[in-house]
C-alpha cells in the first residue's frame, strides 16, 4: 500500500500535533481530574548458558481438572485475617499493543504489525497493569500515528471505499452534516464516550482544511479520523471514577471500557457503549448481563485468550533466539504457531469444553498447523502452515497440558538447550504465587562444564547445588523444572541429554512426579494452584498488583469460584460484577 505523499504528511504532522501532544501528559477528557501515569518500561530478556535467568514473575496459579483440588477441603481460604476490602487508585491506561491492534481491526478491517508499535512495560507482571505506568517516547507517537495512517488510508484507498466506510458521501464544507455524523458516532466507540462539541468542531475543522488545501474531499475524511485515533483520547484509557453516594465509582463509559478491554481486548461496540449511556452498566446485575452478551460473542473468546497469552508471557517465543543449526525448523512461522497453540488450549478448554479451567494442565488437546503438527509427532494431513485445528496428543504419550508445549518450552530455553531453572522458577512463581529471589550478585551462575565428560543438565544441576548459596534456590527451581528435559529448546520430545538417559523425575506442589505426565495431572488438582490462578486473574482484570486490602474480595471470589466448578467464566463474571471491578479510590 502506498504511504501519502510527503506533502501530505507534513500537513497531517501540524494540523494532529496538538491532539498528539497530550500522549505523554495524560491530558484526556474526562469527568474526573485526570492524573499521569508514572515513568516505567520493560521488556521480557531471556537468559542464555546461565542457571538462573529473568524467568519474570509474571502469570498466575489455577486450579482442579475435576473436581475438588487435593487437599480435601476444596479451595477454603486465599487470606487469612485481610483488612477491610478499600478500592484501588483509578489509573490512567495506556492501550497494549494487542489492545491497540485489535482496535485499528476491529474498525479498519486492517491488521498491524505489533512489533512495529512501542513495546509493552511489564510492571506487575502484566501488560494490563504495566499500562498504567509506561510513558510514550516520540518515536512511540511515530509509530502509533504510522500504524493508524497505514489503517485508515487502506479503509479509505479510493472514493467508493470512503463512502461504504462512512455511510454517507461527504461534501468537503464546514458543514457537512456527513463527516461530522461519522465522526460523532465512531467518536463514540474510539474515545470510549461521546465527543464534547469543542472536540467534534476540532475534527471537523480538520476535515475541512484538509479537503481545502488537499483538493479533495476524500482527504478531508482520511485525515480527521487520522486525528481522531492519534489523539490520547484514544490511545489512553481513563478509569478515575466519579464521586457518587460517598463512593466513587467507574463511570458508565469507563465501565464498558473496562470490560470491553478485559473480555473482548478491544475498544466497546455500539451496544455496550448505549448500555453505559443508559445506566444498566451501575448496577452488579446490569453488569453481569452486559459482560455475559460479551463472553457469548464471537470475540469473547479473547476473555481467556489474551489473559492467557500475558499470563504464559507468549510473547518471550519471539524474544528467544535459536541455533539455526540445531533448530533450522524455528522460522517465525513456527513461533507464530506455538503462541496460538498454547492460546487456543486456553480458548478450547474454557469455552468449547467448558471444562474446569485448571484441565488446562492435563488435556491431550492441541491446535496445530502442519507445522506444530510435525514437531509433536501428529498426522499433518489436512493441515498446512495457515491452517489450525484442534487434535488430541496420545492418550498414553509423554506430552501433556500447558507445561509440556513447545510455547512452554521454547519460551524458558537457551539459545541451545532448555533450562530446568528457568521452567522452574517461571512454574512457582507464576503458577505457585511463590517468588524466589534472584541470585547475590558475586555467584557465579553458569554451570560447570567439565571437560571429555559429557552429562545430563540434572547432573550439571546437582554439581551447581553443591555450592550452599545456590542449593535453596535451585532446590525451589529445578525439581518443577527437570519433569521438563525431555522436551528440548523448541519442545521437542527427546530422551537423552548428550547421549545419556533423561531422568525427568521431579516435584511438584510436595508431590514426587515421574515424568511432565505426572506434572500436569497434579498440577490440575493442586490446591495452591487453584489459590494463586485466583490471585493471578484478579490482578489481570483489575489492572493493578495485590494488596492486603483485596483480601476480602479474593476470598469471596474464591467461594464463587469453586461453586462454579473451577470454571473461568464464573470466575469471570464473578469478578466484573464485585465492587473491587467497579470501585476506585482516589488517584494519589
Amino acid at each position: 500500500m502506498k504511504k501519502p505523499p510527503p506533502s501530505q504528511r507534513g500537513w497531517v504532522v501540524t494540523c494532529c500535533a496538538l491532539l498528539l501532544a497530550g500522549a505523554c501528559s495524560g491530558n484526556v477528557s474526562d469527568p474526573s481530574s485526570p492524573g499521569s501515569g508514572g515513568s516505567g518500561s520493560g521488556s521480557a530478556s531471556g537468559g542464555t548458558g546461565s542457571s538462573t535467568g529473568s524467568g519474570g514473575s509474571s502469570g498466575t496459579g489455577s486450579t482442579g481438572a475435576g473436581g475438588t483440588p487435593n487437599g480435601g477441603g476444596g479451595i477454603g481460604v486465599v487470606a487469612v485475617n485481610p483488612p477491610a476490602f478499600q478500592p484501588a487508585p483509578g489509573q490512567l491506561r495506556r492501550l497494549t499493543r494487542t489492545q491497540f491492534r485489535n482496535a485499528l481491526r476491529d474498525v479498519f478491517k486492517v491488521e498491524t504489525n505489533m512489533n512495529d508499535l512501542a513495546s509493552d512495560s511489564w510492571d506487575g507482571n502484566f501488560a494490563v497493569i504495566g499500562a498504567s505506568v509506561v510513558v510514550i517516547s516520540d518515536l512511540g507517537v511515530e509509530q502509533y500515528s504510522t500504524a493508524v495512517e497505514n489503517a485508515v488510508m487502506t479503509a479509505m484507498a479510493d472514493s467508493a471505499k470512503t463512502t461504504a466506510f462512512l455511510g454517507c458521501t461527504p461534501t468537503g464544507k464546514s458543514n457537512d452534516t456527513c463527516v461530522r455524523g461519522y465522526l460523532q458516532n465512531l467518536g463514540l466507540r474510539a474515545w470510549r464516550r461521546p465527543l464534547e462539541t469543542a472536540e467534534l468542531d476540532r475534527l471537523v475543522a480538520i476535515a475541512t482544511k484538509a479537503s481545502t488545501d488537499l483538493g479533495n474531499v476524500i482527504e478531508g475524511a482520511r485525515w480527521s479520523t487520522v486525528a481522531l485515533f492519534t489523539s490520547p483520547n484514544f490511545l489512553y484509557r481513563p478509569e478515575l471514577g466519579a464521586t457518587a453516594n460517598n463512593v466513587r465509582k467507574l463511570t458508565g463509559n469507563e465501565m464498558a471500557s473496562r470490560l470491553a478491554f478485559l473480555l473482548w481486548n478491544s475498544i466497546p461496540d455500539k451496544t455496550l457503549m448505549a448500555q453505559a449511556t443508559g445506566g444498566m452498566l451501575a448496577t452488579a446485575d446490569g453488569i453481569r448481563t452486559a459482560a455475559t452478551r460479551l463472553l457469548d460473542a464471537p470475540a469473547g473468546r479473547e476473555a481467556a485468550g489474551a489473559f492467557a497469552e500475558e499470563y504464559m508471557r507468549l510473547d518471550r517465543i519471539a524474544t528467544q533466539a535459536k541455533d539455526p543449526a540445531m533448530y533450522p525448523e524455528y522460522t517465525a512461522s513456527l513461533q507464530t504457531a506455538m503462541a496460538r497453540d498454547a492460546r487456543g488450549t486456553w480458548e478450547t478448554v474454557a469455552f468449547d469444553d467448558k471444562a474446569n479451567i485448571l484441565s488446562v494442565f492435563s488435556t491431550p488437546k492441541v491446535v496445530v498447523n502442519s507445522d506444530l503438527a510435525k514437531l509433536y509427532g501428529l498426522d499433518a494431513t489436512g493441515l498446512t502452515a495457515t491452517t489450525f485445528q484442534v487434535r488430541s496428543l496420545p492418550a498414553d504419550g509423554p506430552r501433556i497440558g500447558v507445561l509440556s508445549k513447545a510455547a512452554f518450552s521454547s519460551a524458558f530455553a537457551n539459545q541451545k538447550e532448555g533450562s530446568p531453572t528457568l521452567r522452574g522458577k517461571f512454574i512457582r512463581e507464576t503458577f505457585m504465587c511463590q517468588p524466589v529471589s534472584s541470585p547475590p550478585n558475586d555467584v557465579d551462575t553458569m554451570l560447570v562444564e567439565i571437560p571429555n565428560m559429557p552429562m545430563t543438565k540434572r547432573q550439571r544441576l546437582e554439581l551447581h547445588r553443591t555450592e550452599q548459596r545456590c542449593k535453596v534456590c535451585h532446590g525451589l527451581m529445578d525439581p518443577m523444572g527437570l519433569p521438563l528435559e525431555n522436551f528440548d529448546a523448541i519442545g521437542r520430545y527427546r530422551t537423552t541429554d548428550h547421549n545419556i538417559q533423561i531422568d525427568p523425575s521431579g516435584n511438584i506442589d510436595g508431590k514426587d512426579i515421574a515424568n511432565a505426565r505426572e506434572m500436569g495431572i497434579v498440577a490440575a488438582s493442586s490446591m495452591n494452584i487453584a489459590r494463586c490462578f485466583l490471585r493471578r486473574y484478579y490482578t489481570y482484570a483489575t489492572g493493578h498488583e495485590e494488596r492486603p486490602e483485596d483480601g476480602t474480595a479474593l476470598n469471596t471470589l474464591a467461594t464463587a469460584f469453586e461453586a462454579g466448578g473451577f470454571k473461568l467464566r464464573e470466575l469471570i463474571l464473578s469478578t466484573v460484577s464485585h465492587d473491587a471491578f467497579s470501585l476506585v479510590a482516589p488517584q494519589l
